[in-house]
């Protein structure tokens, strides 16, 4: 029995498929109809030249083209890879300042909650100030705790 011109229409475009495009009932169906189709089995071997002429065009091209220098090339491209701390900081700058900003804040709130729940339970008379780059001070009932201080107090404080 000869296939029709609609059968040879239906597996056409499987005839190009790769490895593991086609589900198996799909290649079986293909294996049949190539077994009867003398017009596909052409086809297919058009398809296998044309593909064997091209990887051996490609393979000419690249043959005359110099690669000596490509890794150079690539290597020049990419930025050097860095690590460690330094690195992270300048990855998360934004991060880091915010963090450095309420990093005393967090630490005066961890302080007042920590003292609250100390032993004796006694209630704190707690005064939180702050101004600019001054290091956050708490009046406490026994006197001023400061908190952090970097040495950056404006003049006449």
């Amino acid at each position: 029995m000869t296939p029709t011109t609609r059968e040879c229409l239906r597996y056409a475009p499987m005839l190009g498929s790769r490895e593991g495009e086609l589900e198996a009932g799909e290649r079986a169906a293909l294996a049949a109809h190539l077994e009867g189709c003398a017009g596909c089995q052409a086809r297919l071997a058009d398809l296998a030249a044309t593909e064997g002429l091209v990887a051996e065009g490609l393979s000419r091209a690249a043959a005359r083209r110099d690669f000596s220098a490509f890794a150079d090339e690539v290597m020049a491209r990419i930025e050097p890879e860095s690590s460690g701390w330094r690195a992270f900081l300048r990855r998360h700058r934004i991060a880091v300042r915010v963090a450095t900003a309420l990093a005393p804040a967090l630490a005066a709130v961890a302080l007042i909650l920590y003292l609250e729940r100390a032993p004796g339970g006694a209630a704190l008379d707690v005064d939180v100030t702050s101004e600019l780059y001054v290091p956050i001070v708490i009046q406490t009932a026994d006197g001023p705790v400061v908190l952090l201080g970097n040495g950056d107090q404006p003049e006449g404080s």
